[in-house]
Parts: structure tokens; sequence; C-alpha cells
């Protein structure tokens, strides 16, 4: 069969000028615009004197003969166009008439030919038909602009779209060389902007790769049952398979040659990737119901919060139960580490919250067991059998045997000792407290002299009456006296130590009139030299002023005996010191200095001990204030908190009360004879809630 003319191709041309006054050819038959000059024009003025020539984008005309030049057609060029018009005309007609009777002509290959970089389209199924019985292609359908232009953009955009698919325009296409295969063709000023032509564009190119997907989902669809089937039952495709191994195994396969290579590819990978993920998903499950068998497993082993994990490691998996289970042999070291460290952590919350348990029953059955020594130091106290005065050794044999004492001993918190230390504090504080209150509103003051008989007459004279009970009395008057005897005592040894030191500040300054005094030498003899020395005058009582002579004396002859009862290297030392000009009166002197140092650094060590005893006494009292201000603090705590919770009951109850108001209120709103009987019943509740 042979292949059919092309249709129409070219007829009359037509010089037109576009909106930048640019100069293109229409023809008037086939509808198509160039912006070269069509061949038969150029032929044919190429015989006359005529050329054209453009500037500014602007043609005008040059005659080679006489040098003219015009802007407008010659008449010379427009008989000649009107004579090639013509002759087309007769062409086209010859050519129509025999082409008449043959087979449909095909559309014309010229345009798609014209471009370098078309390739012949062909469909999914091209393939599949044979060469005899192919279809004759359709006639292209003819579009052209209306005059006036397209009214709708919708029919503007489906003529350029019209004009890529007349073209042949697809995927492999780029958009400068559509643009030049499409911009001569009238079709083209469909849409007026670019952005337009370039949308539509687009949209082709979207509406052909659907096309496409199309065809080639179809086919995918057609060839997966056949291809999964083969790949199932010939057991070569594994999950790691790849296509040289799969063209291997089925290249003489039917289905396997009818697909694509991009198809086979497509199939075979999603074929392995289910594999995959089987395969996956199978070890998931061996690992999860692994794990689960471990996890139960250490269970059951002697393994505790102290173990650690090498220790773990070995009983896990030298245990009898790991062994027999042929499926845990392959479980990997860090599955088997965190299933320990799983447990472990559990066992340690397990371990930490029992011990929280046990550290507050322990705490708890301190505190009971205090509470209950408490009761019965205070049992103590009621039978008289525990006072201010007691003393531990004393009250020790009377409740050692009491198992509220021997529960108490060992746990922690306050030990029976500084309960009781606490309680004879009390009572202490207590008896000072009445001593204080008696003594500021007796009459008259009390000394240490007074009596019990004395104090209770001054009591009954106060008019105090039965405030305080006779052992209140008594305890309050042995304090007063044992402050006043402390008081006295203190005044003693303060008294005492200004004679000693008053003492010891005479003999010092004896030595300045020491040359008047010998070792024999009587108080009488030297009071002439020494009773104008201001440490004398210092000391009222001649005892004392005596006392110092006395020891001054004493020193003296002691030292002299010390110097003759020396030994020959000591006398050559006082030799040495007797030549370099000191006397013996100088010696004596010196070995008196060293006694009085002696004597200072005694009495310096006798006061600290006086001042390390007073600041102990100090320290044991400090800490019992602040064991008293402790539960002094604890005691308000808890009263406030009976306090909130009385506030609370209250609250509770003026709010319940309120409601049972609101809902007389209403119900008297109802019934007024009920009101008189909610007002009762209110006044009573108020009464009972003890209000006024």
């Amino acid at each position: 069969m042979s292949a059919s003319p092309a249709p129409e191709a070219q007829s009359q041309w037509k010089e037109y000028k576009n909106s930048e006054g640019r100069i293109y050819w229409s023809h008037a038959v086939t509808k198509q615009s160039v912006w070269e000059k069509p061949e038969e024009l150029r032929r044919a003025m190429a015989k006359t004197p005529w050329k054209q020539f453009t500037s500014r984008g602007k043609a005008y005309y040059v005659n080679s003969s006489t040098k003219e030049t015009v802007w407008n057609l010659p008449p010379e060029l427009e008989t000649l166009q009107r004579k090639v018009e013509a002759e087309e005309i007769a062409r086209k007609e010859r050519e129509h008439l025999k082409a008449t009777g043959q087979a449909s002509p095909t559309p014309s290959a010229s345009s798609r030919a014209s471009s370098p970089d078309y390739d012949e389209p062909s469909t999914a199924l091209t393939r599949f038909q044979s060469p005899g019985s192919r279809a004759p292609a359709p006639e292209v359908e003819t579009v052209t602009i209306p005059h006036g232009g397209f009214q709708k953009v919708e029919e503007a955009e489906a003529a350029f779209i019209h004009l890529l698919k007349r073209e042949g325009i697809d995927e492999k296409w780029t958009w400068d060389q559509t643009m030049r295969k499409v911009v001569l063709d009238p079709l083209y000023k469909a849409l007026d902007t670019l952005a337009q032509k370039k949308a539509a564009y687009e949209k082709w190119l979207d509406t052909l790769a659907k096309e496409k997907q199309q065809q080639r989902d179809a086919r995918i669809a057609e060839l997966r049952p056949h291809l999964t089937r083969l790949f199932t039952h010939s057991g070569v495709i594994k999950s790691y398979s790849t296509m040289k191994t799969a063209d291997k195994a089925f290249a003489s396969d039917k289905y396997w040659r009818r697909a694509k290579p991009d198809e086979r590819r497509f199939i075979l990978e999603e074929y392995t990737s289910k594999l995959r993920a089987r395969e996956v998903q199978t070890r998931k499950d061996v690992k999860a119901r692994n794990i689960s068998t471990l996890t139960k497993l250490v269970k059951d082993l002697d393994i505790t919060v102290t173990t650690r994990w090498r220790d773990a490691h070995g009983i896990i998996t030298r245990s009898d139960a790991f062994r027999a289970n042929n499926d845990l042999k392959s479980v990997e070291t860090l599955d088997i580490l965190n299933v320990y460290d799983d447990y472990s952590k559990q066992l340690e919350k397990e371990y930490n919250e029992e011990s929280k348990r046990l550290k507050t029953e322990y705490r708890r059955r301190g505190r009971k067991a205090r509470d209950a020594f408490k009761e019965l130091l205070q049992e103590l106290k009621s039978k008289g059998e525990l006072t201010r005065q007691s003393k531990w050794k004393e009250t020790l044999p009377k409740i050692k045997a009491d198992e509220r004492f021997t529960n108490l001993v060992g746990l922690p918190g306050s030990t029976p000792l500084d309960l009781w230390m606490d309680a004879v504090d009390d009572l202490q504080v207590a008896a000072e407290e009445v001593a204080a209150k008696i003594e500021e509103r007796l009459g008259a003051p009390i000394k240490l002299e007074t009596t019990a008989e004395e104090f209770e007459k001054l009591y009954e004279e106060s008019k105090l009456g039965n405030e305080f009970t006779a052992e209140e009395r008594k305890d309050a008057l042995d304090v007063i006296h044992a402050r006043l005897a402390k008081a006295a005592a203190d005044e003693h040894r303060r008294a005492e130590r200004k004679r000693r030191h008053r003492i010891d500040d005479l003999r010092d300054a004896m030595r300045k009139v020491q040359r008047h005094i010998e070792p024999d030498t009587t108080y009488e003899a030297a009071l002439p030299h020494i009773q104008e020395l201001q440490e004398f005058k210092d000391i009222p009582e001649e005892e004392d002023r005596k006392a110092a002579f006395e020891k001054f004396t004493r020193r003296m002859r002691e030292k002299e005996r010390d110097g003759e009862g020396s030994s020959p290297r000591r006398k050559d030392r006082e030799r040495d010191r007797s030549s370099s000009g000191r006397d013996g009166r100088d010696r004596r002197d010196y070995r008196m200095d060293v006694d009085d140092d002696r004597d200072r650094r005694r009495e310096r060590d006798y006061r600290d001990r006086e001042r390390d005893r007073d600041r102990t006494d100090r320290d044991w009292r400090a800490a019992r204030d602040d064991r008293r201000e402790r539960d002094r603090d604890r005691e308000r705590d808890r009263e406030r908190d009976r306090d909130y919770r009385r506030r609370d009951d209250h609250r509770d109850r003026d709010r319940d009360r309120e409601r049972r108001r609101e809902r007389d209120r209403e119900a008297d709103d109802r019934d007024p004879k009920r009101q008189r009987v909610s007002d009762a019943g209110s006044r009573n509740d108020e009464r009972e809630e003890g209000e006024i």
C-alpha cells in the first residue's frame, strides 16, 4: 500500500505585521505562518532587481539597478506575488485531483520532521500488534482562531494544547525547542501571555505523563500475577536477588520477554521488598519470643539486686533451661544484656521500695516507742519518783525491766537518756517558772537564810491562796535557795580569786625592796620597807599581807637551799655570772622570777580548766535549750495542724448548714408552712454546733 500524499501545505502567501511591526507571512489556505520569506517568493524575487532588507524589524525594498528605496511593496513585486500564488493554486489542484480515490490521507509529517530531537511516538501495545493489523491514523482536526480571538481562556488553552499535540510535542521537548517549533503557527497566538503558554505547555506534559503512567500501571497490573507466580515457583528469586539473576533464570519465559526492562525491574524489586519485609518481621517475631522466654527465665535464676552483669551472664548461659532451648542459643549478647538490665532495674525498684517501707516502719516504731517511754516517764512523775533533782543512775533501775524502755533502746532518734534529761529539764523549768512567779508576787525578798517556815509565812501574807500547791512551793523555795547559793558561791569564788591575785601582786612587788629583805627577816622588820608599796595598800586584811610576805621569804629560803646543793657545773655557771657583774642577789632574783613564772602558769592552767568547765556547762545547757526549742516547734506545728483541721471542720459544717438553709428556702417557697419548721430546725442546728 503506497503512502498517502501529504495534504495541502501551502497556498497563497500574504504579508502581515505583528503588533511590534515585525513582518511575517501567512498562507491563506493552510493558515501556515512563517517569519522567513517563503521559498517561492524568494525564487521569484531573485529574478527581479528588487531586494528586501530589514531595519529595526521593519522591511524595506531597494532596486539594485536604479538604487531606489521604498517602504511599501513595489508594483512589480505585487504582480509577481499574484503570479506565484496562481501557479501554486493550480499545482495544488492537480495534486488534489491526482489523489482522488486513494486511501485516507495521513497527517502531514513535515512539522514533525522539522525537529531533529523528535522521536516517533509509540503506544504500550504497538509491539504486540502485527504489522498488517495497524489501523490508519486518524486525520488531525483543524482548529482556527476565530475573529476577535477566543472568548474563554479555557478555549484558548485547548487550542494551544491542540497545537502542541499536532506538532508532536512530548516530555522530551524542552520549552525552548517547543517555542522554536510552534512560534510561527497562528495558534501560537491563541493565548496572550507567555506565562499562559508556559502553563498550558506544562499542563500538556502533565497530561502526557499521566497517560503514560496509566498505560504503564495497566501493563504492570497485567504482568504482575504472571511474574509473581513465576518468581515463587522457580525458587531462584531470594530477597537479595538482582536483575542479572532474574534475566539469566527467565530469559526464555514469554511473560518476562513481554515486559519492558523498567517493568521487569519494578516487579522484581516489589517482590524482593516483600520478601525482605517478611524476613524482617520473622526475625522480629523470633527476637520478641526469645526475649519473652529470657525474661521468664531470669526470674527463676539466682539473680539478685547485687548481681553484676558478668556473673549474671554466666548464670543465664550456663542454666539448663537456656541450654535446652535451641532458639535461645541464637540470641545475641546485647539482647541478654537488655533483658538483664530491665530485670535489674525492676529488682532495684523493688529493693528501694522495700527499703523505704522498712525505713518508714523503723521510724514509726521509734516514734511509737518514744511516745510509750514518755508515758512511762509521766507515770514516774505522777508517782513522785521522777523529780527535777533525780539522777539517771537512780531512775534506771526502776525502768530497765519495763518493755517501754527496752523497746526504745537501739532505735533511731532520741535515746531514753535524752528523753529522761528532757523530762528532768522540763521539771526544772517548771519549778523555776513557779519560783519566779512566787518571788515576784511576794511582798519581801527571799534570802539564803530564809527558812521554810518564814517562806510559808510570806506566802500566806501575800494572799496567793491555793494557786500553788505545797509541793510546788517547796520546789520553788529550793530553786530560789539553789540560785542564791550558787550566786553566793560564785561571788565567794570571785572574791577568793581576787584575794589570791592581790597576794601574788604584793609578792611580785616585794622584789622592788628585796635588797632590804633576807630569808630570815621577820614581817615586823620588813614592814617599814613594804608598807609604802601600792600593792600592800590594796590588801585590806593583815593576814593576807603576812601570807604574801611569808610566801616570799619561803621562796627565798628554798632558792638558797637549791643553791647550796647545786652541782660543780652549776657553781661554775654561777661564778661566771658573778664575774660578768651579777651578784648573788641577782641570782636569787632570777630564780624567783622562774618560780613566779611557774606559779603564773599554774594559775593560768587553773583558770583555763575553770573556763573549760564553764564552757562545757554552757554547751550542755545550750543543747538542752535546743532540744526544748525543737520540741516546742514540733508542738506548735502539731497545734497548728489541729487548728487547721478544726477550721476545716467548721468550714465544712458552715457549708453544710448553708446547703440545708438553701434547700429549706427552696422548700419554703413551695410550702409557707414549712418555713417555720425549717427555721426552728436551723436554729436547733446552730445551737448544736455551739454558735451564738
